[in-house]
């Protein structure tokens, strides 16, 4: 009888585990939610590189502000922006920047969580020499 009850706390204490471990993830997206935003390397105009930017909002964010920054943390372009989900473009204009390093914030006003980006570029010459044997 005493290994019954045993068995029993045992299967209890494990269930408390499998539950609690499955609902934090859920409580914890529920009080800072991730914002739905992507950034993808579009292409070139004139030289240019051209980043496009997406935001997938929903009815709790849709008031966005959009920061870029340099490597110095100087604002390159700042905008408010209202909408539930859009899309936007940006141009660099490589001439004023060089190898450049830029930050990309996306921060939802009302629930104040913001995602970051990185964009680095580098410009270096490769040489190769390859010997074969004939």
């Amino acid at each position: 009888m005493k290994k019954i009850f045993m068995n029993n706390r045992i299967i209890a204490i494990a269930f408390m585990t499998v539950f609690s471990a499955a609902l934090t993830p859920a409580m914890a997206n529920g009080t800072n939610p991730v914002l739905p935003v992507e950034i993808k390397y579009v292409g070139k105009i004139q030289h240019n590189p051209v980043f496009q930017l997406s935001v997938a909002g929903n009815g709790t964010q849709d008031d966005f502000t959009i920061n870029i920054k340099d490597e110095y943390g100087n604002s390159l372009y700042m905008e408010n922006i209202k909408g539930d989900s859009f899309t936007k473009k940006f141009m660099l204009a490589i001439e004023e920047l060089g190898d450049y390093s830029i930050q990309i914030q996306v921060t939802s006003r009302k629930t104040k969580s913001t995602v970051s980006y990185a964009v680095n570029s580098n410009t270096r010459n490769v040489q190769e020499v390859i010997v074969n044997q004939l």
